[in-house]
């Protein structure tokens, strides 16, 4: 009778743990009892309910152990339909999100499109960037570029973008805000200087190189190399080297006429202040000269080389030339006389006899009071007073030797060595007179005036 009371009793259970009143928290294994319905479960009807709870606890369901149909509750019933109905839940929550995910949509498109869409967007951006980052490394390293000689010159006005930009006109690089970047990152912008840099053909240059020829380490003066022909006169080697780039003609009038020179011993009694004043002792000769040259510089360069040419031989030559003509002409005088037979002269070896007719002539002033030379008169048109030269002033020029007694004010070209040689050691000659046979391409030398004019007539002059 106890036990069928407490069968039916409610309350047993909190009676038999005594939680009646003191409220106990309800294991798993009491609420899966509990949840059964049971009141006093056998041993069998409890393991089952304990294996169930684990199930459901920890999602992997055991296989139990077949149970005899005779042994089959109402509990067995309600826990299989319990775990249905969850395992129903369990794939309609993952079905019901991806018929979600199905749905969801990006500017009224599927978005599975849409991922494509985006993905295809990447992986444009993705080669653009890789193609920019070629092109760059392509001009960073020079690759496939063809070499170029290239005169370049940095001036004090210059900048690292001005720099930047004419290399990318000569076509040296292709980025100059990468080139620039390339300067500042190395720190080798600041090294760049003012100069003159020959870049040549033989040569392949990267940012690296580009920059180091630019610094400080590899900076080179550019240098051309100009030959001067024997009888050029000032203007024409000024003009010359203007030309060449080496300084241009004002910048070396302006020092020729005044700048300051070292101290050279043949220039003693030139009177400088004239543009032209250096005229007769610029050598003619192979020249190497920086590209933006100082006048200084060059114009000591020929004084240097006329310098060395003078040699002691030709000045003991010099000493002997007057003592021979008894005449007392400084060097300076020699050198005008080796500058009328340059410009007169038709071979080397005509300058002897050349040289003998004019100093014959000064010799004999009396009876030859004037050299009568054209090439003198040509100069003073030319060179000195200029084309627009009055009747008044060719007849009062002081390089008209038709009209003024003796040698002309100043040489009229820069001798050549051999110029300089028949002016020094004349040929012995009686001859006063010369005209030019230009069928023979040489000249035709008289003893007297007859003797000339007869060639003269010959030759159709």
């Amino acid at each position: 009778m106890d036990n069928q009371n407490n069968h039916h009793d409610p309350n047993w259970l909190d009676k038999v743990l005594g939680t009646r009143n003191t409220p106990k928290e309800l294991g798993p294994d009491e609420m899966a009892v509990a949840a059964a319905g049971l009141t006093h479960p056998d041993d069998a009807e409890l393991e089952k309910i304990v294996q169930e709870s684990l199930m459901e606890n920890w999602g992997d369901e055991p296989v139990p152990e077949e149970a005899p149909e005779a042994e089959a509750s109402a509990a067995d019933t309600t826990k299989k339909t319990t775990g249905a109905s969850r395992s129903g839940t369990k794939k309609g929550y993952f079905a019901t999100a991806f018929q979600d995910m199905k749905s969801e949509n990006l500017w009224g498109m599927p978005h599975i499109v849409a991922s494509l869409i985006w993905l295809a967007v990447i992986v444009a951006i993705g080669v653009s960037v890789g193609r920019l980052g070629w092109l760059c490394a392509t001009d960073v390293l020079a690759l496939g570029k063809t070499p170029k000689e290239l005169v370049f010159t940095v001036t004090e006005s210059d900048d690292l973008d001005s720099i930047s930009r004419r290399l990318e006109e000569e076509g040296m690089i292709k980025y100059p805000t990468l080139f620039k970047l390339f300067a500042d990152l190395t720190n080798k912008g600041d090294n760049i200087l003012v100069g003159t840099i020959t870049f040549n053909a033989e040569t392949v240059y990267d940012y690296n190189a580009l920059v180091n020829a630019l610094s400080y380490r590899k900076t080179e003066k550019a240098t051309v190399e100009i030959m001067i022909p024997e009888g050029y006169s000032c203007a024409q080697i000024f003009a010359l080297l203007e030309t060449k780039g080496v300084c241009t003609a004002k910048e070396l009038e302006t020092y020729a006429a005044n700048g300051e020179l070292d101290d050279y011993w043949f220039l003693d009694g030139v009177a400088r202040g004239h543009k032209y004043s250096l005229e007769g002792f610029l050598f003619p000769d192979t020249y190497k000269f920086y590209v933006g040259d100082k006048p200084r510089r060059v114009l000591e360069k020929f004084l240097d080389n006329f310098d060395y040419r003078f040699t002691d031989r030709m000045i003991d030559k010099y000493v002997a030339l007057n003592k021979s003509l008894g005449l007392n002409l400084t060097l300076r005088e020699v050198v005008i006389m080796a500058s009328i037979v340059e410009k007169e002269k038709a071979s080397h070896l005509e300058g002897y006899s050349i040289a003998s007719v004019f100093y014959n002539r000064l010799t004999h002033s009396a009876s030859y009071p004037y050299l009568n030379s054209d090439a003198t008169l040509i100069y003073d048109v030319e060179y000195y007073t200029g084309k627009g030269i009055t009747n008044e002033q060719r007849a009062n020029s002081p390089y008209n030797t038709y009209t003024r007694k003796g040698l002309p004010a100043g040489p009229i070209a820069n001798p050549g060595l051999s110029s300089l040689d028949a002016a020094l050691s004349p040929e012995t000659t009686n001859y006063y007179y010369f005209v030019y046979d230009k069928k023979a391409g040489q000249h035709l030398f008289s003893k007297t005036l007859a003797e000339h004019q007869r060639k003269v007539k010959e030759l159709g002059l």
